[in-house]
C-alpha cells in the first residue's frame, strides 16, 4: 500500500509550520495527558486529513475540561486508560452527512471540540479503554456505575461487543448511559441503563448516599435538550 502524506504538495513554511504544530500538540493538559494523546483520529488518516483543529484556545480548553472532570479521575480510582478517539476535525466529520444534518447543530458530534455547538462553552467527547475493565479487574457495569455515579459526565455510551466507553461532558448535562448492542446476535439495539426511566421513577426513591453526585439529569433523562 503506498503511503500519502498528509498534505499532497510541498507546505512553504514547512519547517515553521512544523515547530508551530508541534508546539500545540505538546500543550500539556494535565498530569498525565498532553494534547497529542487526543489528536490521532483514524478515519481522518483514512482520509487523508491532518486532524488539526480550528480554534486552539478552544481546544485545549475542552482538553483540559475532560482531563479534570471524567480522565484523571479515572485514573486515580482504576489505574491506566488508552485514549481511543478524541479529537476529530469538521471535514472528517462531515463527510458522507447529508445536507439537513450538516445544517443541524444538534447533529456535530461533540469529537469536534471547537465546533461551538454551545457557543464558548465546552462539549466534548472522548472514547477510552479502561485497562481494569480490559482486564477483567473491574466489571464493565462495575466501571460505569461508578464513573455515572461520581462524576460529572453528560452522556456514556458503551457497547456489548466491546469495553470502550465513549464519555461526553457539556454545559448541560443529561446524565444518560446508553449501551447499544447488535440484534442480529440476540442483543437489543439500545438499553438505557440511566434514561428516562431512572431519572423519573428510581431517583426521586433513592436515600441521599446513593444518589449520583452530580444529579440531577438536565433532561430528565431524555437525549434531547428542551427546546431542541
Amino acid at each position: 500500500m503506498n503511503q500519502l502524506g498528509l498534505f499532497p504538495k510541498p507546505i512553504k513554511n514547512y519547517r515553521a509550520k512544523f515547530r508551530q504544530y508541534d508546539d500545540l500538540a505538546l500543550t500539556r493538559l494535565s498530569k498525565h495527558f498532553i494534547l497529542r494523546d487526543f489528536l490521532f483520529s483514524t478515519e481522518s488518516a483514512v482520509l487523508g486529513l491532518n486532524n488539526l483543529p480550528e480554534d486552539n484556545e478552544m481546544v485545549i480548553r475542552a482538553g483540559k475540561a475532560l482531563c479534570e472532570k471524567i480522565l484523571e479521575p479515572i485514573i486515580a480510582q482504576f489505574g491506566d486508560l488508552s485514549i481511543t478517539f478524541g479529537y476529530q476535525c469538521r471535514e472528517a466529520i462531515e463527510y458522507g452527512l447529508s445536507a439537513d444534518r450538516l445544517v443541524n447543530p444538534r447533529s456535530s458530534s461533540p469529537h469536534q471540540w471547537d465546533r461551538s455547538t454551545f457557543g464558548n462553552e465546552v462539549y466534548a467527547r472522548v472514547d477510552i479503554l479502561p485497562f481494569c475493565v480490559e482486564d477483567g479487574a473491574v466489571g464493565k457495569h462495575e466501571f460505569g456505575h461508578w464513573l455515572m455515579h461520581n462524576l460529572d459526565c453528560d452522556l456514556c455510551m458503551t457497547w456489548h461487543r466491546a469495553n470502550i466507553f465513549c464519555l461526553t461532558i457539556s454545559p448541560k448535562p443529561r446524565r444518560v448511559w446508553i449501551e447499544w448492542g447488535e440484534p442480529s446476535l440476540g442483543q437489543p439495539k439500545r438499553r438505557d441503563i440511566m434514561g428516562t426511566h431512572y431519572w423519573r421513577e428510581i431517583y426521586p426513591n433513592l436515600p441521599e448516599h446513593e444518589m449520583p453526585k452530580f444529579a440531577p439529569s438536565r433532561t430528565r433523562g431524555s437525549l434531547r435538550w428542551s427546546g431542541d
